[in-house]
């Protein structure tokens, strides 16, 4: 068989140079490979010890900073855990029921918990919204001085606890809480890594002998996929231990990997076996296919990570740690591509078509992409209409997309946190139990509360409750009998003191003025309440609203009562699940523009460096947006709606995940830009050296229309994987990776791309390009066969 012509001292580039490296010192490179392939298998069982849960609020948001001032101020516990506690046929208020509680929260004080400040309880605080609707179940709030990270590690052994206490009571009880969440999280999340790898790659094998017909070929791709991502994640355990990392950074880590490494490899692989069989040598082949396939490569996974940083404008850990393990991920991708397969495939030489399993003919002699690509040339106008309203129809669901934060939700359903979440929201007011903490502070005085300073609080706190939204305000300034400021003077001597030394008052019923008395149980419950929301030059409103704290209207008051005019010299601070939720959405509609501009800007400009075009990158940078916007399209299709709950066992909330929204956009712009970069590098291979545009598409739509295919397959078979999990957050990042992918590769890539190329004709190539010629300016004419055009190839 004819060899083509080859360009110029092609061989002898920088990345042809590698190859030939690799190629020379093989057992060398892949001796090392194996070795830290080893050491990341090691850490890999050992990474939920140094993996986060949560982490994606912004340390600086106005209502962290709130939550902050709130433990300094009063020197409440920064974390809670929440025991929810079920009696059967008792009644919460029944002595039975309170001391069969008191004696299994009473074994939970004497474990010795690290940290573990206070028990928070209906007995010992009378707080009704501590109990069921129907009386038959009651919550224990945890409170603990320590991080969330801290009391994570923790719930293990709380449950043990909890569960040895319970076996002689009626009672069962549901450990939740935000720290519970992330400890199931974590745990859910290792053990669906081991079924991904165990399902996944298997079938991607299958595959993969599919696209290549011979066993050994197939199998390369898997080996360097399994050996970038367990390089990886040994990275991120050694990380884990300097720096927060996020347990999604895992699950991202794993998943773009996968996808990445074997479709960099089966890149590699089929130009390798496309060299060998044009009669090149075993080392011609490796530097051949290091120089060209390598070369994409290359910029291919520079693309993947400008995306993968973009999540690094984000201040919060969590998404900054996914972006740290994604771009990890792709780095390792690329140097295995580039050193290890070229290693292997000098070790495997020909045998490389060995075990044929499947016959296979040459890519132009494929009846289907000759066929496709005619029809193409002949009627592009066609092609490009229907393939952009099948793109449009697939991504028009994206335009009732809702984002929301993570919750207990995304848990499977057995989880013990999952379960004691759903009783909270199917029997407990959510309202009154998770309200709004509203910190008014000031800075005048010695901190201590006079007459003058109750008044202003007093004041305030009736603002609050005459509030649109606001359902009822607790603190010790919203009383009963605190009617009006004449009812505040009135008792003023008893309650300054209450205010400002409850420790003082004994433990007996108070007198009032009035004749009237407080009980002794009573007073108790007052001066817990006025302990826990009394500090120096700070007192605390508790405000329950009327809406769900998760919802819209929720996050709308939280900018109303920031909002009020507060009496001279104090200052208002909001904090609760509410302002969290705010913040975030806040964040995200702020820095989501500039993120995908950053994007776009400099996957133009890597496209603009590869190709030397200046048109082509940006119409590869405008389908890749109709890609994303297909992957939204496919999560508010499949998980705001609730026809596919039973099909991939999660349950909808009607909203999707707003980190995921953002990791996908990062992730997915990356991963089709890999598409790009292979089907226009060829493309161009065949312009330089025919000047004919048409020609120049359809040589590449049939030499790498069936690779690029293959590797958005592979993609699938990955990402589909992770859509049978049992975190529904993985769930989504896995079904709008795939379905975009899928989508992307058959009306994008293998359609509308090229169908537009067709009318752009001559200008797709076209760029200033001057360079200096015995003393002159000379530019460079498109299609001009020049061997420095064809070496840059």
């Amino acid at each position: 068989m004819r060899r083509p012509a080859r360009a110029p001292g092609a061989e002898h580039d920088l990345f042809g140079a590698l190859g030939r490296f690799c190629y020379h010192r093989r057992w060398l490179v892949v001796a090392i490979w194996v070795v830290l392939f080893a050491a990341g298998i090691a850490a890999t069982p050992q990474l939920a010890d140094v993996l986060q849960g949560g982490g994606f609020n912004d340390p600086n948001a106005p209502g962290q900073q709130a939550a902050d001032l709130i433990k300094t101020r009063l020197g409440q516990g920064s974390t809670t855990l929440v025991v929810v506690v079920k009696g059967g046929s008792l009644d919460v208020r029944s002595a039975a029921y309170q001391e069969q509680e008191k004696q299994v929260l009473a074994k939970l004080e004497a474990a010795g918990i690290p940290g573990l400040q206070s028990i928070l309880t209906y007995s010992n605080s009378g707080a009704s919204q501590l109990v069921s609707k129907d009386g038959k179940s009651s919550v224990a709030v945890l409170t603990f001085d320590t991080s969330p990270q801290a009391v994570q590690k923790q719930t293990a052994a709380i449950r043990a606890v909890l569960t040895q206490a319970t076996r002689s009571t009626q009672l069962t009880t549901y450990l939740t809480g935000e720290p519970a969440v992330n400890a199931d999280l974590s745990s859910a999340s290792l053990d669906d890594l081991r079924k991904v790898e165990m399902y996944a790659l298997p079938v991607a094998l299958l595959a993969l002998v599919l696209v290549f017909g011979t066993v050994a070929a197939a199998a390369l791709p898997v080996i360097t996929g399994g050996m970038a991502v367990s390089v990886t994640l040994g990275s991120i355990y050694l990380l884990g231990h300097v720096v927060d990392m996020s347990i999604f950074s895992m699950n991202v880590a794993s998943l773009l990997g996968l996808a990445v490494a074997i479709d960099y490899a089966l890149f590699i692989v089929a130009r390798f076996r496309e060299e060998l069989h044009s009669g090149s040598t075993v080392e011609e082949a490796v530097a051949q296919s290091a120089s060209r396939a390598g070369r994409s490569v290359f910029y291919s996974g520079v693309a993947v990570v400008v995306g993968m940083v973009g999540l690094m404008f984000f201040p919060s850990p969590g998404m900054r740690s996914i972006g740290i393990g994604g771009a990890l991920v792709v780095l390792f991708s690329v140097a295995a591509a580039l050193t290890f397969m070229p290693a292997l495939l000098g070790l495997l030489g020909r045998r490389v078509d060995a075990l044929r399993v499947v016959p296979q003919r040459p890519p132009h002699e494929s009846r289907f992409w000759t066929g496709w690509t005619t029809a193409l040339l002949r009627r592009p106008w066609v092609v490009l209409l229907v393939s952009l309203a099948l793109v449009l129809l697939v991504a028009s669901p994206a335009l009732d997309l809702k984002g929301q934060m993570s919750s207990a939700a995304s848990l499977p359903m057995s989880s013990e946190s999952r379960l004691g979440a759903d009783v909270l929201q199917r029997e407990f007011d959510q309202s009154a139990l998770s309200p709004l903490s509203v910190l008014v502070t000031w800075s005048s005085g010695d901190g201590k509360i006079d007459l003058a300073a109750a008044a202003a609080l007093y004041s305030f706190g009736q603002t609050l409750a005459k509030t649109p939204g606001v359902a009822s305000v607790v603190s010790p300034f919203n009383l009963k009998g605190f009617d009006n400021p004449l009812a505040l003077a009135a008792l003023w001597p008893q309650f300054e003191r209450l205010l400002n030394d409850p420790a003082s008052i004994p433990d007996s019923d108070l007198k009032l003025p009035s004749g009237a008395s407080i009980s002794r149980s009573q007073l108790a419950q007052i001066k817990q309440l006025v302990q826990g929301s009394v500090g120096k030059g700070a007192a605390l409103f508790r405000v329950v609203t009327k809406a769900a704290p998760a919802s819209q209207q929720a996050q709308d008051l939280v900018g109303v009562i920031g909002g009020i005019d507060a009496p001279s010299g104090l200052q208002i601070h909001v904090a609760g699940t509410a302002a969290t939720d705010r913040d975030f959405a806040h964040d995200i509609s702020t820095r989501l523009p500039w993120i995908a501009l950053w994007i776009a800007v400099s996957s133009y400009l890597i496209l603009l460096v590869l190709l030397r075009s200046v048109l082509l990158p940006l119409l590869a940078v405008a389908v890749n947006c109709l890609t994303i916007l297909m992957a939204w399209g496919c999560l508010a299709f499949v998980f705001q709606r609730q026809a596919f709950e039973h099909l991939l066992q999660f349950t909808s909330t009607g909203a999707i995940d707003s980190t995921i929204q953002i990791v996908i956009l990062c992730v997915l712009f990356g991963i089709t830009m890999d598409y790009a970069v292979f089907l226009l590098t060829r493309m161009r291979e065949a312009w330089v050296s025919s000047g004919d545009n048409r020609q120049s598409i359809g040589v590449g739509l049939i030499g790498s229309g069936r690779v690029v295919l293959s590797a958005a397959l592979l993609v699938v078979i990955v990402t589909g994987a992770f859509a049978f999990t049992s975190v529904s957050v993985t769930k989504m990042l896995g079904v709008g990776i795939g379905l975009a992918v899928i989508f992307d590769a058959l009306f994008i890539r293998m359609s509308l791309l090229p169908a537009a190329m067709c009318y752009l004709g001559r200008a797709n190539w076209w760029a200033p390009r001057l360079r200096r010629e015995a003393g002159a300016a000379v530019v460079r004419r498109p299609g001009q066969r020049l061997a420095e055009d064809q070496a840059d190839t």
